[in-house]
């Protein structure tokens, strides 16, 4: 099997939301969210596609303690006024209510008995980029009803240009954590290959030195792009019976692959 070719534990660079490379952006990140918990506030999580906003929210998540945060967490693509506030109610294991204002005010309701149990409520809005003007302001006003809650808000770098409508600088003003995920430099490419590798059980070298640069200029430095090419190197190395990968296999992989980097 191909992780054994290789000797380690399981096939690496796989999807696993268990798994957090800290790298100095993702690190200063999670400080910035934990500011969120126990002062109710609005935060903005933006970043591309790959770039490590999920592994930035589930390494939030898995930090969390039951026992002093209810986590609500929905992620819900282009919501009208209600559904966003339905689904809200939905994952809070609420029973569905037919209007938007009742729905509110019951969300309001459970929060505040929530809170007297000694809990802190936190609620996690993903594909916010979506989000109408009317959601975005609906929320705002959400929020600013009682203030008995933090909402964290996730999605792609066009939010940022929907916030700077007139009609959103309230809700904008309302936001106190900016958080963006970027692009991993040269050296931090590096560091994550050998992390997922130590991760799967890797004791030995597996990607020659020279290997390093191409995998980054060929992937940006995006978090999802390194992991199909590495597992693409990996495969035809495997099947190649080689056990180190080279620039050569790099090249290889980056050609068979079906788009561009």
């Amino acid at each position: 099997m191909l992780h054994k070719h290789f000797g380690l534990n399981k096939i690496p660079f796989t999807p696993n939301p268990t798994v957090f490379f800290q790298s100095e952006t993702l690190s200063t990140a999670l400080i910035k969210l934990q500011t969120t918990l126990f002062t109710p506030q609005i935060a903005l999580v933006t970043g591309n596609i790959g770039t490590g906003k999920t592994i930035l929210t589930n390494a939030f998540i898995n930090n969390l303690d039951p026992a002093e945060i209810k986590l609500i967490m929905t992620p819900v693509a282009k919501p009208s006024p209600r559904s966003i506030f339905k689904n809200i109610a939905a994952r809070a294991g609420l029973p569905p209510l037919m209007y938007g204002d009742d729905i509110k005010l019951q969300l309001i309701s459970h929060f505040d008995e929530i809170r007297s149990q000694g809990k802190f409520v936190l609620v996690i809005l993903d594909e916010c980029h979506t989000f109408s003007v009317d959601v975005l302001d609906q929320l705002k006003t959400f929020f600013d009803s009682k203030r008995n809650f933090s909402l964290i808000l996730v999605g792609q770098p066009q939010i940022t240009k929907t916030l700077r409508l007139f009609a959103l600088l309230p809700l904008k003003q309302r936001i106190s954590v900016f958080v963006s995920t970027s692009t991993l430099s040269l050296k931090e490419t590096k560091d994550y290959i050998e992390f997922r590798l130590k991760e799967a059980g890797s004791s030995t070298p597996v990607f020659d030195e020279a290997t390093f640069p191409i995998i980054h200029q060929y992937s940006e430095g995006i978090y999802r792009m390194i992991d199909q090419l590495c597992f693409q190197a990996l495969s035809i190395a495997y099947m190649g019976k080689s056990n180190i990968i080279t620039a050569g296999t790099i090249e290889s992989a980056y050609k068979s692959l079906d788009y561009d980097f």
